[in-house]
């Protein structure tokens, strides 16, 4: 009888001692559960032929981006602030530059660390992840008001919902 109680015991524990444990494997380790903003190495890219506009473009992961639209906006928009990529290329007479700034969540195809592979057998780019673009800022030299996308999606990647910004003001 004692036997049958302990047993009863350790698969009540077990039931749950284990969903526990997992729940906090979900959670970004190094971010301890904080959002984060994390450049993606490797990924800036500057271009544009002679005559035309220099495009700047930045890739950035959100670890544990938060879940409302208008949040996501507010911390894109701070991070934004925060470390203005304006000043990387100087404006040339003539040249308009277009800047492109991409947020990504993390997941498992696109975790943490993440480095572009162009193997000759192998590839994987940023545009393999659209899946897990969860935010993009973008402005230029000619239409300074920056434009906001953010989504939500599915863990598959499919748009729930879209919120689009043109400065502060809400576009339909």
């Amino acid at each position: 009888m004692i036997k049958a109680g302990s047993k009863v015991l350790a698969l009540i524990v077990g039931a749950l001692v284990i969903p526990l444990s997992l729940i906090g494997c979900t959670e970004s380790e190094g971010s301890g559960g904080r959002t984060e903003i994390v450049e993606i190495e490797n990924t800036a890219q500057v271009f544009g032929r002679q005559g035309e506009a220099v495009t700047v473009k930045r890739h950035y992961m959100i670890l544990n981006p938060p879940k409302d639209l208008t949040e996501l906006k507010e911390l894109v928009e701070g991070y934004s602030k925060d470390h203005p990529i304006d000043g990387e290329i100087e404006a040339t007479p003539g040249r308009n530059r277009v800047f492109d700034v991409s947020f990504y969540r993390e997941s498992e195809d696109l975790p943490r660390g993440w480095q572009p592979d162009e193997g000759y057998l192998n590839t994987d780019r940023l545009e393999h992840h659209k899946n897990d673009l969860v935010a993009s800022v973008s402005w230029s030299d000619v239409d300074p008001k920056k434009n906001y996308d953010l989504y939500e999606k599915s863990k598959k990647g499919k748009i729930v919902k879209r919120m689009r910004f043109i400065e502060d003001q809400l576009v339909e």
